[in-house]
């Protein structure tokens, strides 16, 4: 999923902020479960005012995930 985000982070520069969290670090959990995030990897789409507009869980297609980033851009 790695080199997805990338190109999507690069196509949508300007447009979509992008936050990547690590399992591993405790301090983020609380974002974790805030939002729900399980599984890994997991992409949670959030609109301009912090909502949760789309999730992903697992592998997921780019065009899955440029139709839900576009989704959220004003």
């Amino acid at each position: 999923m790695q080199p997805i985000v990338n190109e999507l982070e690069e196509e949508f520069a300007g447009q979509v902020a992008f936050y990547r969290l690590n399992v591993e670090e405790p301090e983020q959990a609380q974002i974790q479960q805030q939002y729900g995030l399980r599984g890994h990897p997991s992409v949670l789409v959030l609109d301009g005012d912090g909502q949760p507009n789309a999730q992903f869980v697992g592998v997921v297609e780019v065009e899955r995930l440029q139709e839900a980033l576009t989704a959220v851009i004003p």
